[in-house]
């Protein structure tokens, strides 16, 4: 079935749509049940994970490979292929791009004959941060209502030229494993902890989160990183205690409320069980280095983080 490049910049939901010209348009997709039929575009298209994996198949293979955090892929014009969520939840961004948006950019870039030669198959390619970082704030949805539709355009165009420039430098991917979804999984399980240390977060909130069951999702976890939710998320706060303790003179109880401690107490009695140190004594050892002109930061942290 062919999707051609009118069809996809009207698309049927509005909410989709991210930023969409004559010439290219970048829409948001995914969900826990994610699935196209095989189809292709009269267009070029890249696919960009956001959260979870897309098993992307194109003709002639005869499974899939998963597109995660680490990879996108782009899909020449013509070519049939079909994509499906992972297991948990998925967002990605398709990028459509037609033949004269590329001949447009030649032409104020110069000669893009090294990226049509290594486009003319399907490619992964290994995904720079500042890809990811374009790709992120795209997705924003806080832009405004005045200029939010100029500014998600020049973002469009953008995210264009670095994919382009990712190609022609970055580094071709061989397929992945059906066994990369779930550390990708483990990967965004990992990072909203990390933004979210100071929060209690039950596992079901997780397993409601990421679209799973609450016995998956830790399984996973303690495969891809050697430690159970609950011990990393007690790793990340007293992570971020020490720092705070060495580089701040809040008191103790600020801190510990800062992190998700319930008391300056309750702070020392974790830290004397995983460290072998209370509050006071990493603080006065970090003043001891500073005077004797000793190396920056705290050292020693003997936890998992």
């Amino acid at each position: 079935m062919l999707r051609p490049f009118e069809e996809i910049r009207h698309p049927k939901v509005e909410s989709q749509l991210i930023a969409a010209d004559e010439e290219k348009a970048a829409l948001a997709g995914g969900g826990k049940s994610y699935a196209t039929p095989w189809h292709w575009h009269d267009c070029l298209m890249f696919m960009l994970p956001s959260q979870g994996a897309v098993e992307l198949t194109s003709e002639g293979q005869t499974r899939g490979t998963w597109l995660s955090q680490d990879r996108f892929a782009v899909v020449p014009a013509g070519s049939p292929h079909t994509t499906r969520a992972g297991v948990g939840s998925n967002r990605h961004v398709a990028f459509y791009v037609t033949p004269n948006a590329l001949e447009r950019l030649a032409g104020e870039l110069g000669s893009l004959a090294d990226f049509r030669r290594r486009t003319r198959l399907p490619l992964q390619v290994r995904r720079s941060p500042a890809l990811r970082a374009l790709q992120d704030v795209a997705l924003r949805a806080d832009f405004g209502r005045i200029g939010g539709a100029t500014i998600r355009r020049d973002l469009s165009s953008a995210l264009l030229v670095q994919c382009i420039s990712d190609v022609i430098s970055g580094e071709a991917l061989s397929n992945a494993s059906s066994g990369a979804h779930g550390m990708a999984l483990v990967a965004d399980v990992r990072a909203f902890l990390t933004a979210n240390a100071d929060r209690e977060i039950p596992l079901d909130m997780l397993a409601d989160r990421f679209g799973i069951s609450r016995r998956h999702i830790t399984r996973l976890f303690r495969e891809g990183t050697g430690q159970s939710i609950a011990e990393f998320q007690a790793g990340l706060r007293l992570e971020q205690a020490e720092r705070l303790l060495c580089e701040t003179a809040l008191p103790i109880g600020e801190i510990a409320f800062r992190v998700g401690f319930e008391s300056g107490a309750a702070l020392a009695r974790a830290m004397r069980r995983t460290l072998g140190r209370s509050p006071s004594e990493i603080r006065l050892g970090m003043a001891r280095m500073v005077k004797n002109e000793g190396p920056p930061g705290c050292g020693g942290k003997s936890h998992k983080g």
